[in-house]
């Protein structure tokens, strides 16, 4: 039968359930951290899709190197996902209190 569209050729194109062409918003090299960075995103109402090079038969876990996981989003939210990525990250520097301008004795 006719391939599926999770078995897209490209690992930059995949297409949702209604056959949208999906893009990489995030690389991760872990199936966790696309989990968490996925979590996020839907709770900012935008689905997220992970497309995995990595033969999970064989390693539990992506190493540096062997293969990296992708977060992937419908084309027309990718701009929207990686704002609020951005934003996210921004914020967690933030908390960390590495910025300079972070309040509070050095």
């Amino acid at each position: 039968g006719p391939a599926s569209p999770e078995r897209a050729e490209a690992a930059d194109m995949l297409y949702d359930g209604a056959g949208r062409p999906m893009v990489t918003v995030h690389v991760c090299w872990s199936d966790g951290e696309a989990a968490i960075v996925m979590a996020y995103l839907e709770s900012q109402g935008i689905e997220s899709r992970m497309n995995s090079e990595v033969p999970h038969t064989v390693l539990p876990l992506t190493v540096d190197g062997l293969g990296e996981v992708r977060v992937m989003v419908v084309e027309e939210d990718a701009d929207r996902a990686r704002q609020v990525l951005r934003e996210r990250q921004e914020e967690a520097r933030n908390e960390d209190g590495d910025e300079e301008d972070a309040p509070g004795p050095r």
